[in-house]
């Protein structure tokens, strides 16, 4: 579940990318009064699951924690990465379910806001949007494990034949 050879990021990055989204997967779940009714708070141990005030800044916490973990890996990226490695359909698609979970999650937190109200329809429009885009970064995970996919395509260069410059080399 690390990330793979071909790819730019680091283990410990692809460690901390899976936590974050652990605990926002499970936070958001919790968020909807599904731990007292289906008697999850009854494990031993599993009782704070109940408690939505935690879990709601819990899932504050791993949210900026994705963000600054999206901002590091977007500037590592236009700085360093992209000239050598390009995003698969799989890294495309999951980088797009991301940006668009922090905007529909973004809209939530302006919504949370005292002096801010939205009328019910476009909260159930937005709620329904964010569930559905973290089911759907859910299947595109599972989808890529199934086919044994990357998120990254080989790097630039490294299918060049030996003797020819890279794109972009300096030639002599």
């Amino acid at each position: 579940m690390s990330a793979p050879r071909n790819s730019p990021v680091s283990r410990r990055v692809s460690w901390a990318y899976m936590a974050f989204v652990a605990l926002l997967a499970v936070s958001g779940t919790m968020q909807m009064p599904i731990a007292s009714r289906y008697r999850i708070v009854a494990v031993p141990g599993l009782a704070w699951l109940g408690d939505f005030w935690l879990t709601h800044k819990l899932h504050y916490l791993g949210a900026a924690g994705l963000l600054v973990l999206g901002g590091y890996l977007a500037t590592r990226w236009l700085l360093e990465w992209r000239r050598e490695h390009r995003l698969s359909a799989f890294g495309w698609t999951r980088t797009g379910l991301v940006l668009l979970l922090m905007a529909t999650g973004a809209v939530r937190v302006l919504k949370n806001l005292p002096s801010v109200s939205f009328s019910p329809q476009p909260t159930m429009l937005v709620d329904w949007a964010h569930l559905g885009l973290a089911f759907a970064l859910g299947l595109v995970a599972l989808a890529r494990l199934m086919f044994k996919a990357s998120y990254w395509r080989q790097p630039a260069g490294a299918n060049a034949p030996a003797g020819l410059p890279r794109r972009g080399a300096p030639v002599s």
